[in-house]
Protein backbone atom coordinates (compact mmCIF):
# COMPACT_ATOMS: atom_id res chain seq x y z
CA UNK A 1 0.00 0.00 0.00
CA UNK A 2 1.26 3.51 -0.76
CA UNK A 3 2.06 5.60 2.27
CA UNK A 4 0.06 8.71 3.19
CA UNK A 5 2.62 11.10 1.73
CA UNK A 6 2.59 9.52 -1.73
CA UNK A 7 -1.19 9.12 -1.62
CA UNK A 8 -1.61 12.80 -0.80
CA UNK A 9 0.76 13.78 -3.62
CA UNK A 10 -1.17 11.64 -6.11
CA UNK A 11 -4.47 13.23 -5.06
CA UNK A 12 -2.96 16.71 -5.42
CA UNK A 13 -1.74 15.93 -8.95
CA UNK A 14 -5.11 14.45 -9.87
CA UNK A 15 -6.98 17.53 -8.67
CA UNK A 16 -4.52 19.83 -10.45
CA UNK A 17 -5.05 17.89 -13.67
CA UNK A 18 -8.83 18.04 -13.17
CA UNK A 19 -8.64 21.78 -12.50
CA UNK A 20 -6.72 22.41 -15.75
CA UNK A 21 -9.23 20.39 -17.76
CA UNK A 22 -12.19 22.19 -16.19
CA UNK A 23 -10.56 25.58 -16.82
CA UNK A 24 -9.95 24.75 -20.49
CA UNK A 25 -13.57 23.69 -20.94
CA UNK A 26 -14.80 26.78 -19.08
CA UNK A 27 -12.93 29.06 -21.48
CA UNK A 28 -14.22 27.09 -24.48
CA UNK A 29 -17.81 27.48 -23.26
CA UNK A 30 -17.35 31.24 -22.74
CA UNK A 31 -15.82 31.73 -26.20
CA UNK A 32 -18.74 29.77 -27.66
CA UNK A 33 -21.20 32.06 -25.85
CA UNK A 34 -19.53 35.17 -27.25
CA UNK A 35 -19.38 33.68 -30.74
CA UNK A 36 -23.10 32.83 -30.63
CA UNK A 37 -23.97 36.30 -29.37
CA UNK A 38 -22.03 37.98 -32.18
CA UNK A 39 -23.78 36.07 -34.95
CA UNK A 40 -26.05 38.47 -36.88
CA UNK A 41 -28.93 35.99 -37.14
CA UNK A 42 -29.46 33.47 -34.36
CA UNK A 43 -32.79 32.42 -32.86
CA UNK A 44 -32.98 32.20 -29.06
CA UNK A 45 -29.72 34.15 -28.89
CA UNK A 46 -29.92 35.12 -25.21
CA UNK A 47 -31.41 31.84 -24.04
CA UNK A 48 -28.49 29.95 -25.65
CA UNK A 49 -25.88 32.51 -24.52
CA UNK A 50 -27.13 32.30 -20.95
CA UNK A 51 -26.88 28.51 -20.98
CA UNK A 52 -23.31 28.66 -22.28
CA UNK A 53 -22.21 31.42 -19.88
CA UNK A 54 -23.68 29.56 -16.90
CA UNK A 55 -21.98 26.37 -18.07
CA UNK A 56 -18.69 28.26 -18.37
CA UNK A 57 -19.03 29.61 -14.84
CA UNK A 58 -19.99 26.23 -13.38
CA UNK A 59 -16.85 24.70 -14.89
CA UNK A 60 -14.72 27.63 -13.70
CA UNK A 61 -16.04 27.45 -10.15
CA UNK A 62 -15.29 23.73 -10.03
CA UNK A 63 -11.82 24.36 -11.47
CA UNK A 64 -11.18 26.76 -8.58
CA UNK A 65 -12.55 24.29 -6.02
CA UNK A 66 -10.43 21.46 -7.44
CA UNK A 67 -7.25 23.52 -7.19
CA UNK A 68 -7.74 25.70 -4.12
CA UNK A 69 -10.34 23.99 -1.91
CA UNK A 70 -8.99 20.47 -1.75
CA UNK A 71 -10.99 19.50 1.30
CA UNK A 72 -14.21 20.02 -0.68
CA UNK A 73 -15.51 16.97 -2.52
CA UNK A 74 -16.55 17.67 -6.11
CA UNK A 75 -17.92 14.21 -6.89
CA UNK A 76 -20.79 12.48 -5.15
CA UNK A 77 -21.12 8.73 -4.61
CA UNK A 78 -23.45 8.42 -7.60
CA UNK A 79 -20.78 9.93 -9.88
CA UNK A 80 -22.45 13.30 -10.30
CA UNK A 81 -20.64 16.53 -9.44
CA UNK A 82 -21.53 19.30 -7.01
CA UNK A 83 -24.54 21.31 -8.32
CA UNK A 84 -24.07 24.87 -9.56
CA UNK A 85 -25.65 26.54 -6.52
CA UNK A 86 -23.51 24.57 -4.08
CA UNK A 87 -20.35 25.33 -6.07
CA UNK A 88 -21.22 29.04 -6.13
CA UNK A 89 -21.89 29.16 -2.39
CA UNK A 90 -18.68 27.26 -1.70
CA UNK A 91 -16.50 29.70 -3.68
CA UNK A 92 -18.38 32.72 -2.30
CA UNK A 93 -17.74 31.50 1.24
CA UNK A 94 -14.02 31.12 0.50
CA UNK A 95 -13.52 34.47 -1.28
CA UNK A 96 -15.76 36.68 0.85
CA UNK A 97 -17.03 40.20 0.14
CA UNK A 98 -15.06 40.87 -3.06
CA UNK A 99 -16.87 37.98 -4.77
CA UNK A 100 -20.35 39.19 -3.75
CA UNK A 101 -21.19 41.10 -6.99
CA UNK A 102 -20.23 38.01 -9.01
CA UNK A 103 -22.41 35.81 -6.84
CA UNK A 104 -25.43 38.10 -7.20
CA UNK A 105 -24.92 38.38 -10.98
CA UNK A 106 -24.79 34.60 -11.39
CA UNK A 107 -27.82 34.07 -9.17
CA UNK A 108 -29.88 36.44 -11.37
CA UNK A 109 -28.70 34.73 -14.55
CA UNK A 110 -29.45 31.35 -12.95
CA UNK A 111 -32.99 32.57 -12.24
CA UNK A 112 -33.36 33.69 -15.87
CA UNK A 113 -32.06 30.35 -17.16
CA UNK A 114 -34.48 28.36 -15.00
CA UNK A 115 -37.52 30.54 -15.72
CA UNK A 116 -36.87 31.58 -19.30
CA UNK A 117 -40.05 29.84 -20.46
CA UNK A 118 -42.07 32.35 -18.40
CA UNK A 119 -40.61 35.30 -20.32
CA UNK A 120 -41.61 34.20 -23.82
CA UNK A 121 -44.07 37.10 -24.21
CA UNK A 122 -41.58 39.73 -23.11
CA UNK A 123 -38.42 41.02 -24.76
CA UNK A 124 -35.79 41.10 -22.00
CA UNK A 125 -32.82 40.82 -24.35
CA UNK A 126 -31.31 44.21 -23.48
CA UNK A 127 -31.44 43.45 -19.74
CA UNK A 128 -29.98 39.98 -20.18
CA UNK A 129 -27.23 41.47 -22.36
CA UNK A 130 -26.29 43.84 -19.53
CA UNK A 131 -26.16 40.91 -17.09
CA UNK A 132 -24.16 38.74 -19.49
CA UNK A 133 -21.70 41.51 -20.27
CA UNK A 134 -21.02 41.99 -16.55
CA UNK A 135 -20.67 38.23 -16.15
CA UNK A 136 -18.08 38.05 -18.96
CA UNK A 137 -16.07 40.85 -17.32
CA UNK A 138 -16.23 39.05 -13.97
CA UNK A 139 -15.20 35.81 -15.71
CA UNK A 140 -12.10 37.41 -17.27
CA UNK A 141 -11.12 39.02 -13.96
CA UNK A 142 -11.60 35.75 -12.04
CA UNK A 143 -9.35 33.81 -14.40
CA UNK A 144 -6.70 36.54 -14.35
CA UNK A 145 -6.67 36.83 -10.55
CA UNK A 146 -6.92 33.16 -9.60
CA UNK A 147 -5.33 31.39 -12.57
CA UNK A 148 -2.94 34.05 -13.89
CA UNK A 149 -4.31 33.89 -17.44
CA UNK A 150 -5.48 36.74 -19.66
CA UNK A 151 -8.34 35.98 -22.05
CA UNK A 152 -7.67 39.26 -23.86
CA UNK A 153 -4.36 37.82 -25.03
CA UNK A 154 -6.03 34.65 -26.31
CA UNK A 155 -8.73 36.31 -28.41
CA UNK A 156 -9.39 39.74 -29.85
CA UNK A 157 -13.16 40.00 -29.48
CA UNK A 158 -14.83 43.22 -30.53
CA UNK A 159 -18.58 43.64 -31.00
CA UNK A 160 -19.26 46.51 -33.37
CA UNK A 161 -22.30 48.72 -32.66
CA UNK A 162 -23.93 47.97 -36.01
CA UNK A 163 -27.51 46.80 -36.27
CA UNK A 164 -30.98 47.43 -37.67
CA UNK A 165 -32.44 49.22 -34.67
CA UNK A 166 -31.46 52.11 -32.43
CA UNK A 167 -29.27 51.24 -29.44
CA UNK A 168 -30.87 51.39 -26.01
CA UNK A 169 -29.41 51.46 -22.52
CA UNK A 170 -30.36 48.61 -20.14
CA UNK A 171 -31.16 51.21 -17.48
CA UNK A 172 -33.51 52.99 -19.90
CA UNK A 173 -35.19 49.68 -20.69
CA UNK A 174 -35.51 48.64 -17.05
CA UNK A 175 -36.99 52.01 -16.12
CA UNK A 176 -39.55 51.83 -18.91
CA UNK A 177 -40.36 48.14 -18.52
CA UNK A 178 -40.72 48.13 -14.75
CA UNK A 179 -43.18 51.00 -14.99
CA UNK A 180 -45.24 49.40 -17.77
CA UNK A 181 -48.86 48.72 -16.84
CA UNK A 182 -49.03 45.53 -18.88
CA UNK A 183 -45.74 44.05 -17.67
CA UNK A 184 -46.18 40.41 -16.61
CA UNK A 185 -45.76 39.33 -13.00
CA UNK A 186 -42.83 37.12 -14.00
CA UNK A 187 -40.94 40.08 -15.47
CA UNK A 188 -41.78 42.27 -12.46
CA UNK A 189 -40.40 39.56 -10.18
CA UNK A 190 -37.27 39.20 -12.29
CA UNK A 191 -36.60 42.96 -12.35
CA UNK A 192 -37.35 43.00 -8.63
CA UNK A 193 -34.57 40.45 -8.09
CA UNK A 194 -32.12 42.76 -9.88
CA UNK A 195 -33.27 45.66 -7.71
CA UNK A 196 -32.88 43.68 -4.46
CA UNK A 197 -29.37 42.55 -5.40
CA UNK A 198 -28.35 46.11 -6.29
CA UNK A 199 -29.73 47.43 -2.99
CA UNK A 200 -27.91 44.69 -1.05
CA UNK A 201 -24.59 45.60 -2.72
CA UNK A 202 -25.19 49.29 -2.03
CA UNK A 203 -25.85 48.57 1.65
CA UNK A 204 -22.52 46.73 1.84
CA UNK A 205 -20.70 49.69 0.29
CA UNK A 206 -19.88 47.75 -2.90
CA UNK A 207 -19.85 49.77 -6.14
CA UNK A 208 -19.45 46.80 -8.51
CA UNK A 209 -22.79 46.23 -10.24
CA UNK A 210 -24.33 42.94 -11.35
CA UNK A 211 -25.30 44.53 -14.66
CA UNK A 212 -23.24 46.55 -17.11
CA UNK A 213 -24.88 49.65 -18.53
CA UNK A 214 -23.84 50.82 -21.97
CA UNK A 215 -24.82 53.52 -24.39
CA UNK A 216 -23.69 54.64 -27.82
CA UNK A 217 -23.49 58.37 -28.50
CA UNK A 218 -24.68 59.23 -31.99
CA UNK A 219 -24.34 62.80 -33.31
CA UNK A 220 -26.89 62.14 -36.02
CA UNK A 221 -28.23 58.65 -36.30
CA UNK A 222 -29.02 58.97 -40.00
CA UNK A 223 -26.07 60.84 -41.51
CA UNK A 224 -23.07 62.99 -40.63
CA UNK A 225 -22.94 66.10 -42.77
CA UNK A 226 -19.92 66.26 -45.07
CA UNK A 227 -19.14 69.80 -43.88
CA UNK A 228 -18.90 68.60 -40.28
CA UNK A 229 -16.74 65.65 -41.30
CA UNK A 230 -14.23 67.69 -43.26
CA UNK A 231 -14.10 70.36 -40.55
CA UNK A 232 -13.44 67.69 -37.94
CA UNK A 233 -10.63 66.18 -40.02
CA UNK A 234 -9.05 69.59 -40.64
CA UNK A 235 -9.30 70.39 -36.93
CA UNK A 236 -7.07 67.43 -36.13
CA UNK A 237 -4.09 69.40 -37.50
CA UNK A 238 -3.31 72.91 -36.16
CA UNK A 239 -4.06 75.44 -38.90
CA UNK A 240 -4.56 79.16 -39.14
CA UNK A 241 -8.14 79.20 -40.40
CA UNK A 242 -10.15 76.39 -38.90
CA UNK A 243 -13.77 76.55 -37.74
CA UNK A 244 -14.29 74.96 -34.34
CA UNK A 245 -17.25 72.63 -34.84
CA UNK A 246 -17.49 71.51 -31.20
CA UNK A 247 -16.01 72.93 -28.02
CA UNK A 248 -15.64 69.82 -25.87
CA UNK A 249 -14.74 70.13 -22.20
CA UNK A 250 -13.12 66.89 -21.14
CA UNK A 251 -11.75 68.10 -17.80
CA UNK A 252 -13.06 70.71 -15.39
CA UNK A 253 -13.10 71.73 -11.74
CA UNK A 254 -16.66 72.31 -10.61
CA UNK A 255 -17.16 74.80 -7.82
CA UNK A 256 -19.90 76.61 -5.87
CA UNK A 257 -17.79 79.80 -5.66
CA UNK A 258 -20.09 82.67 -6.72
CA UNK A 259 -17.09 84.71 -7.94
CA UNK A 260 -15.94 82.01 -10.35
CA UNK A 261 -16.46 82.46 -14.08
CA UNK A 262 -19.79 81.01 -15.17
CA UNK A 263 -19.88 78.30 -17.83
CA UNK A 264 -23.16 76.65 -18.71
CA UNK A 265 -22.93 72.88 -19.08
CA UNK A 266 -25.73 70.62 -20.21
CA UNK A 267 -26.23 67.27 -18.49
CA UNK A 268 -25.16 65.55 -21.70
CA UNK A 269 -21.92 67.54 -21.68
CA UNK A 270 -21.24 66.82 -17.99
CA UNK A 271 -21.69 63.06 -18.37
CA UNK A 272 -20.69 62.78 -22.01
CA UNK A 273 -17.40 64.68 -21.80
CA UNK A 274 -16.30 65.07 -18.15
CA UNK A 275 -17.72 62.34 -15.92
CA UNK A 276 -17.48 59.55 -18.48
CA UNK A 277 -16.22 56.44 -16.70
CA UNK A 278 -18.42 54.03 -14.76
CA UNK A 279 -16.99 52.06 -11.85
CA UNK A 280 -16.15 49.00 -13.96
CA UNK A 281 -14.30 51.31 -16.41
CA UNK A 282 -12.17 52.63 -13.55
CA UNK A 283 -11.36 49.09 -12.39
CA UNK A 284 -10.51 47.90 -15.91
CA UNK A 285 -8.35 50.92 -16.73
CA UNK A 286 -6.59 50.79 -13.35
CA UNK A 287 -5.72 47.15 -13.93
CA UNK A 288 -4.05 48.10 -17.23
CA UNK A 289 -2.33 51.23 -15.90
CA UNK A 290 -0.87 50.05 -12.58
CA UNK A 291 1.47 47.12 -12.00
CA UNK A 292 0.45 46.47 -8.42
CA UNK A 293 -3.28 47.09 -8.75
CA UNK A 294 -5.58 44.66 -6.96
CA UNK A 295 -9.32 45.12 -6.57
CA UNK A 296 -9.49 44.48 -2.85
CA UNK A 297 -10.53 46.07 0.44
CA UNK A 298 -7.66 48.59 0.21
CA UNK A 299 -8.86 49.74 -3.23
CA UNK A 300 -12.44 50.03 -1.96
CA UNK A 301 -11.21 52.22 0.91
CA UNK A 302 -9.27 54.47 -1.49
CA UNK A 303 -12.32 54.83 -3.72
CA UNK A 304 -14.53 55.70 -0.75
CA UNK A 305 -12.26 58.65 -0.03
CA UNK A 306 -12.02 59.78 -3.66
CA UNK A 307 -15.81 59.65 -4.14
CA UNK A 308 -16.17 62.50 -1.64
CA UNK A 309 -14.51 64.84 -4.17
CA UNK A 310 -17.19 66.25 -6.50
CA UNK A 311 -14.57 66.88 -9.17
CA UNK A 312 -13.82 63.16 -9.30
CA UNK A 313 -17.28 61.59 -9.07
CA UNK A 314 -20.85 62.58 -9.78
CA UNK A 315 -24.03 60.55 -9.43
CA UNK A 316 -26.43 60.64 -12.36
CA UNK A 317 -30.13 59.98 -11.97
CA UNK A 318 -31.70 57.78 -14.63
CA UNK A 319 -34.78 59.98 -14.44
CA UNK A 320 -33.91 63.53 -13.26
CA UNK A 321 -37.55 64.06 -12.32
CA UNK A 322 -37.45 61.16 -9.88
CA UNK A 323 -34.83 61.84 -7.16
CA UNK A 324 -35.52 58.43 -5.61
CA UNK A 325 -35.08 56.53 -8.85
CA UNK A 326 -32.20 54.47 -10.22
CA UNK A 327 -28.81 56.17 -10.29
CA UNK A 328 -25.24 55.44 -11.30
CA UNK A 329 -21.87 56.92 -10.33
CA UNK A 330 -19.56 58.32 -13.02
CA UNK A 331 -15.93 59.38 -12.64
CA UNK A 332 -13.76 61.98 -14.37
CA UNK A 333 -10.38 61.12 -15.92
CA UNK A 334 -8.76 62.87 -12.97
CA UNK A 335 -9.56 59.76 -10.92
CA UNK A 336 -6.56 58.01 -12.52
CA UNK A 337 -4.21 60.82 -11.48
CA UNK A 338 -5.37 60.30 -7.89
CA UNK A 339 -5.07 56.51 -8.11
CA UNK A 340 -1.51 56.95 -9.39
CA UNK A 341 -0.66 58.30 -5.94
CA UNK A 342 -1.44 54.88 -4.47
CA UNK A 343 -0.25 52.46 -7.19
CA UNK A 344 2.86 51.92 -9.31
CA UNK A 345 2.49 53.12 -12.90
CA UNK A 346 3.13 50.66 -15.70
CA UNK A 347 5.83 51.75 -18.16
CA UNK A 348 4.41 53.42 -21.25
CA UNK A 349 1.11 54.48 -19.62
CA UNK A 350 -0.08 57.87 -18.45
CA UNK A 351 -2.03 58.93 -15.37
CA UNK A 352 -5.09 59.69 -17.48
CA UNK A 353 -6.94 57.61 -20.04
CA UNK A 354 -7.98 59.20 -23.35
Amino acid sequence: MPDGKHSGSAKKKARSKLSRALLANAKAAMFAAIEVHNKPIFRYRYEVCTLLVMNAWELLLKAYIARELRSVKLFKKDGTTKPFNESLDCVASALGKNFTPVKYNLEILYEYRNKVAHFYREQLDIVVLGLLKASVIFFCEFIEVHFGQSLQEEANLVLLPIGFSSPISPLDFISTKSAAKHCSEEVKTFLGSIKKSSEALQEQGIDDSIIVNFSIALVNESRIKNADLTAAINNAVPQGNVIAVHNIISAANLTSDVSAKLVRLSEESVYGDIFTDAYYDVVGNAREMFEDFVQNAEFNEIMRGLKKNENLMRTRLLNPRNPRGARQNFYSKQIYVELAKHYKQRKGTKSSVA
